[in-house]
């Protein structure tokens, strides 16, 4: 198994770029089965940075894109409590007009 714990970290500091870049890798180099779950966390990561970039446009079509493949994982892979975050993505989404949005991005919660 990947260890994905630095793109984790990476993700729940708001370092929506390099958590990006790190998953990018992981989805290049990883195997058939995996590759959905891997471009999903790089979608929620493009996401969450366009959202802080103040590109609410960007940030819900990445963050509905990434949603529909994580989906595809529920409830747990890779130690990531798939079923957790998918459904705080959906709140994200809805409430993505709302003032302080960015304090309503959610962090990869560990299932152990």
């Amino acid at each position: 198994m990947i260890d994905i714990s630095k793109g984790v970290l990476l993700f729940n500091d708001s370092d929506f770029f390099s958590a990006h870049d790190f998953f990018e890798e992981l989805w290049m180099d990883s195997l058939k089965e995996e590759k959905e779950f891997f471009q999903g966390l790089v979608q929620i990561s493009v996401g969450s940075y366009h959202l802080i970039c103040g590109n609410l446009k960007g940030a819900k079509s990445q963050l509905q894109k990434g949603k529909i493949k994580l989906e595809k994982f529920l409830p747990s892979f890779y130690e990531i409590n798939v079923l957790k975050l998918t459904k705080e993505i959906s709140i994200l989404i809805t409430n993505l007009d709302q003032e302080n949005i960015i304090n309503q991005i959610p962090k990869i919660e560990l299932t152990t």
